[in-house]
């Protein structure tokens, strides 16, 4: 762990005083150009810092795909002291907008921000909002595609125990769905809907005791897919960054999704991270990490 602060903190000694950083992005990656030093930013991402004299520009749509859900193509950047400004195509048609210098020095949240950068970068080059859709039932005449839960991608997925709702997804198969959840080892099944339409639900708030559980997802034709995950009593505990983006003067929402991100780093925690992002609707980092995690990606 102390080789990890040390490391984060030469990042931000290397990288100067972090000026803004990008808040929420609606468009394509096509329809933004960040320059620095006069060079081109290869990636940019919700929750990319910014420095000083970085200059943006909005580009107008050139085709109907490249606006997104109707939406102008748009890019709202947090600036020093917990200011929003929000840049769209008339803001720097005719120049670039330019990021001026921030009055606070480089600290842990903004070496947190340099880290998941990289996976929001990721995340927002697989976006389904950006990408042609797929009808997941098939089309007329084809199979399904097969059933998937790669929201459990890997082992020793976990949540904390207690009185909670429950959040799952999965891809594939034919509607409607029956979703089982049960205590392994038990005859009770905790959770049960026989007969859902779509390929998310979110289950009303039941007592998850500790122990293993297993979920099982059967389509219309009987087909199913299988998953496990083990209920604590112990939430994992919070290192340097979580601690500095807690007590940080970021919004609840950032917060939320930047405490999420760094959890799904957390070995086996990426299901406890999924709930927490799950709920939230209408900010996009959130619904990156949401969507994220339901096809697998997990955070490095």
């Amino acid at each position: 762990m102390l080789k990890h602060i040390i490391a984060t903190l030469i990042l931000l000694i290397s990288t100067g005083v972090n000026a803004a950083y990008i808040d929420t992005i609606n468009g394509p990656q096509s329809a933004f150009h960040i320059e620095r030093d006069g060079k081109k930013l290869k990636k940019i991402a919700p929750f990319q810092p910014l420095k000083s004299g970085d200059k943006i520009t909005v580009r107008k749509p050139t085709h109907e795909f490249e606006q997104i859900r109707d939406k102008e193509n748009s890019i709202s950047l947090a600036l020093d002291e917990g200011k929003f400004k929000t840049l769209r195509y008339a803001d720097t048609q005719e120049k670039p907008y330019i990021v001026t210098a921030a009055t606070h020095s480089p600290n842990l949240v903004n070496g947190v921000m340099n880290t998941v950068s990289v996976w929001f970068n990721r995340l927002w080059k697989n976006d389904i909002q950006t990408q042609p859709l797929h009808v997941l039932d098939g089309e007329a005449g084809t199979l399904p595609p097969p059933m998937s839960m790669y929201l459990f991608k890997g082992k020793n997925a976990q949540l904390i125990a207690g009185d909670r709702e429950l959040h799952l997804a999965w891809y594939g198969g034919k509607s409607p769905y029956q979703i089982q959840v049960y205590q392994i080892g038990t005859k009770k099944v905790l959770w049960d809907e026989k007969e859902s339409t779509t390929i998310e639900i979110t289950f009303k708030k039941q007592q998850l005791k500790l122990g293993n559980y297993q979920v099982v997802v059967t389509d219309a034709q009987g087909k199913d897919v299988v998953a496990e995950f083990t209920a604590l009593t112990d939430a994992p505990s919070q290192d340097s960054e979580a601690q500095a983006i807690e007590q940080s003067n970021l919004p609840a929402l950032s917060k939320k999704t930047l405490l999420a991100a760094l959890l799904a780093k957390q070995g086996g925690w990426y299901f406890e991270a999924y709930q927490r992002v799950a709920s939230i609707t209408g900010y996009y980092p959130a619904q990156l990490v949401k969507q994220g995690l339901e096809m697998g990606e997990r955070p490095e």
